[in-house]
């Protein structure tokens, strides 16, 4: 993995010129697998463009050491409204591509757009890269299109919360209950990963196919290998009740979540994916419980919390130190537990798909793509 040095030389230039800015899900039962022949569907599709910010107060602040790799408006965290003030707030354009533009980042907040409904037991959602999007309707696991287009992949699932696919092209699920980590084939085909799993919760892939886990029951996080056997990352009190997961190999650190403390920690890893040394705290939030977590390229770390149905965006610099302090991006109208950067055909790269217990899918515009992630 490549170490990412902060290159901002352009900070001290426009420092001046720029202000700076900054599970456990519902009850389940016992989890059974089954397969399904494909069928298709129109799912159901309603907009919502309110608006969901609040009052605002917004504070200067600098950071020592290191020069972030990010120039925002910092705000003073305030966890029942939002924390932009819209006097100060910068927009810029171009942040894909050669264009990439790491100093200004669009502040929010943003007004949720409510996509899609009844996807119940969605804790988690996975994207495959080429134009799906894997969900939950019922007992069953869905591929969802951007227009809605719905093919059942295999049913027989009561509650699902980890949702990813590999880079083989399984979508993996995890099933909290019965502590099992399973991989659904193309063909709807289920079969056991792993088992023994002290309610397994969070998954991710990395781009070189590795797959982490955390085991919100058993205050660890852990990896497998190629042949799917266990590897504990991190085990201990600073992993209780862990969440959300996601490996920023640019900067060789795991970031994952204390849900019921709501915060986000960090823990350096070697290229082999061993623990370094013991996990930081790299953010909080008072009275939240933060689940999902995710990355835009340009390693900011965006929060879902789970308990007060908002989303939160930590600035990051160069060592994954908060700059000023958590952005409150949003608030939903229903639960939201994890989110995703868009992938693939018809799903706008630029904006993050939250979805949560309720079933409701929302799209959430913030202007910046995702960091690279493990895809079929």
């Amino acid at each position: 993995m490549a170490s990412r040095a902060p290159t901002l030389a352009t900070f001290l230039t426009f420092a001046s010129l720029v202000p700076a800015c900054g599970d456990d899900g519902g009850q389940t039962t016992a989890d059974t697998s089954s397969t399904s022949d494909a069928t298709t569907t129109d799912a159901t599709s309603t907009t919502d463009t309110t608006s969901t910010s609040g009052p605002t107060t917004s504070t200067s602040e600098t950071t020592t050491g290191d020069p972030p790799t990010t120039s925002l408006t910092t705000t003073e965290v305030d966890t029942s409204t939002s924390t932009t003030d819209p006097e100060t707030s910068t927009t810029t354009t171009g942040t894909t591509g050669d264009d990439l533009d790491c100093v200004t980042i669009e502040p929010g907040p943003f007004t949720p757009e409510l996509v899609g409904e009844g996807y119940d037991g969605s804790e988690d959602l996975g994207f495959d890269g080429m134009g799906g999007l894997a969900l939950k309707r019922d007992e069953t696991v869905v591929i969802v299109t951007a227009e809605m287009l719905e093919t059942d992949l295999a049913g027989g699932f009561p509650q699902v919360y980890g949702t990813r696919f590999a880079t083989s092209g399984d979508l993996l699920i995890a099933l909290p209950q019965s502590g099992d980590l399973q991989a659904i084939t193309t063909d709807g085909t289920v079969s056991d990963l792993a088992g023994n799993l002290v309610s397994p919760n969070g998954l991710y892939v990395d781009p070189a196919g590795r797959v982490w886990l955390t085991e919100f029951g058993g205050s660890r996080v852990v990896r497998f290998d190629a042949q799917f056997n266990k590897v504990t990352v991190y085990e201990g009190p600073m992993a209780s009740s862990a969440n959300g997961v996601v490996l920023d190999d640019a900067r060789n650190l795991l970031f994952f979540t204390n849900y019921g403390a709501g915060r986000v920690l960090k823990l350096a890893v070697d290229d082999l994916g061993e623990a370094i040394g013991e996990p930081s705290e790299v953010l909080s939030v008072g009275g939240a419980a933060l689940d999902g977590l995710v990355l835009d390229q340009c390693g900011n770390i965006y929060a879902v919390d789970q308990g007060n149905s908002r989303l939160y965006r930590g600035i990051l610099d160069g060592e994954a130190e908060l700059v000023g302090q958590p952005e409150l991006l949003a608030e939903f109208d229903s639960n939201v537990a994890n989110a995703q950067f868009g992938r693939g055909v018809g799903w706008d790269p630029e904006s993050l798909y939250l979805s949560g217990n309720p079933g409701d899918l929302y799209r959430l515009p913030v202007g910046i793509a995702g960091a690279p992630i493990g895809l079929p």
